[in-house]
């Protein structure tokens, strides 16, 4: 008995001097910002975006003046130096034309079919796309669903805003691990979020009085980044 009541105030007393394990209190571990990269390039691509639309009691008369009227606009563009591989169709609809039901129906009747063909048109030619639109309303075109200014190849100002963006996050890291006094480590992720291409778009009026002159402007892409980085003690 004696010998065990010795064992247990051993224990105890070993418990009691075990060095007591402490975390260490000190700044954050890590800083996360968000850098922005912006760069302004003009477009260099015109998109525009023609059509026909015809109405009739037959469809197939309804077809065959829409097919005349495109036929005579891709005429007409190509010979303004508009190639044949930068024009596709991105529309085409047959709508029934239907009538309110007569005395007596139970449902509507069809009066009639509505054909609408839509073609997109590519041109690096900025200067000509105001007589590209002139060329295609005079051969026909009945459907102008407007005109977009863009980049043919995005990717260079896509490297430069990336850049701009990773820079503009280290500035950013840098001013508050000062801000609070403590040092800056080293990178530990970055994230790109994604780069942003807004497309130049003008809506076509109803009546159409002549493209009249087109300006380009500056095209503006937009990427950003998340960074993470390491602080020191």
């Amino acid at each position: 008995m004696h010998q065990t009541l010795c064992l247990v105030a051993l224990a105890v007393l070993a418990a009691g001097c075990a060095p007591m394990v402490h975390r260490p209190v000190g700044p954050p571990q890590g800083i996360t910002v968000t850098g922005i990269g912006r760069v302004a390039v003009p477009p260099d691509l015109a998109v525009v975006d023609v059509g026909a639309e015809a109405r009739a009691p037959r469809l197939a008369d309804a077809t065959a003046e829409v097919e005349r009227r495109i036929t005579a606009v891709l005429a007409a563009v190509r010979a303004l130096g508009v190639k044949a591989a930068d024009v596709r169709t991105v529309a085409y609809a047959i709508d029934p034309i239907a009538a309110a039901p007569r005395p007596g129906e139970a449902s509507a009747h069809i009066t009639g079919y509505r054909v609408t063909n839509v073609v997109r048109m590519r041109t690096d030619d900025l200067a000509a796309v105001g007589r590209i639109l002139d060329a295609a309303v005079q051969a026909g075109a009945n459907v102008i669903r407007g005109l977009g200014l863009t980049l043919a190849d995005p990717a260079p100002a896509e490297s430069r805003a990336r850049a701009a963006a990773a820079q503009d996050a280290a500035a950013r890291a840098r001013q508050l691990a000062e801000a609070a006094g403590v040092r800056l480590g080293p990178l530990v992720s970055l994230t790109e979020s994604g780069a942003v291409q807004p497309l130049g778009r003008m809506t076509a009026v109803a009546t159409y009085a002549g493209a009249g002159p087109i300006e380009p402007g500056l095209h503006e892409i937009v990427v950003t980044v998340e960074a993470r980085y390491r602080l020191e003690p």
